[in-house]
């Protein structure tokens, strides 16, 4: 559904034409190509959109912002795969299997640059904050990576994923509402929301893969998560424990969209903690329509 939005279309344009217009070197221009025109679901982006309408600004004035953050989560995946050993991702070969590691490492690193470089537009603070986004990302992965190898507990797990997945889309959403808008209780409501939908997300990934049910991606080393740690601990009740732990994550989430009143933007960011939850359990799980969270 979200395909059909004029927001999806709009970021998928924009990002296209950012790649087409971008001044670098043939290597890099292909290899750009290749992330970019990969796909992907545009969650982040689209938060950003949308919460800036939402809270009564246009997309004009947080489409830097929107690229941005759509970039630097897109150079995450690449560093991502060479760390996992990834194969597959979004059903095309990961960066440095298409090419070699070196090129991968190096637009990985571009990415992240432009990413800084479409955000200079904005306040001090929103950059600030975007820095910091950064960096909690890169602590989340080191987390992440070295999980098989050190004791990693529940804690530790809810401290990584919150920053390597959910810091960036409670970013999206908080500091889109603080270009529109001087109302801090939605700067607040939106962090919530963002915060929240980002953990639940990532505990459904974390849930599908465990359960194999994952053909676009795939990578020769296993990071422990949430329902390995559960397994061990609860045997058979740890999906089921999860499955109540992303239906509490997305009601939160919900939650935080009370504070505003109801219009398109609202009622598109509540679908899509369904769209990231529920729906996409169900689609790869085959489970039962009625299961809802």
């Amino acid at each position: 559904m979200i395909e059909s939005w004029q927001e999806y279309r709009l970021i998928n344009y924009e990002l296209e034409r950012l790649v087409n217009s971008v001044d670098t070197i043939p290597k890099i221009k292909k290899a750009l190509k290749h992330v970019i025109k990969a796909g992907g679901k545009r969650t982040r982006p689209l938060i950003v959109l949308l919460s800036a309408k939402l809270c009564g600004g246009d997309y004009k004035d947080v489409m830097d912002m929107a690229l941005a953050v759509e970039l630097i989560h897109t150079a995450s995946l690449v560093h991502d795969d060479i760390i996992d050993r990834g194969v597959m991702r979004r059903n095309v070969k990961a960066l440095h299997v298409e090419y070699d590691i070196s090129l991968a490492i190096l637009v990985g690193d571009w990415l992240i640059s432009k990413s800084v470089e479409l955000v200079s537009k904005y306040p001090s603070q929103i950059i600030k904050e975007f820095a910091k986004t950064g960096m909690m990302m890169s602590e989340g992965e080191v987390l992440d990576v070295y999980s098989p190898y050190e004791r990693f507990t529940e804690d530790d797990y809810f401290r990584c994923i919150t920053f390597k997945t959910a810091s960036l889309f409670a970013y999206g959403a908080k500091n889109s509402a603080m270009v529109v808008c001087d109302d801090e209780k939605a700067w607040e409501k939106m962090f919530e929301y963002g915060l929240n939908l980002g953990i639940a997300y990532q505990l459904v990934d974390d849930l599908l893969e465990y359960m194999n049910s994952y053909v676009e991606k795939s990578s020769e080393i296993e990071s422990v998560t949430l329902p390995m740690i559960y397994e061990d601990k609860y045997g058979e009740k740890a999906v089921d424990m999860i499955l109540e732990l992303i239906r509490d994550y997305a009601d939160r989430s919900r939650k935080a969209l009370d504070y505003f009143e109801d219009c398109d933007a609202k009622e598109k960011l509540s679908y899509m903690i369904d769209y990231m939850t529920s729906d996409l359990i169900r689609s790869r799980l085959h489970q039962n329509e009625n299961f809802s969270i």
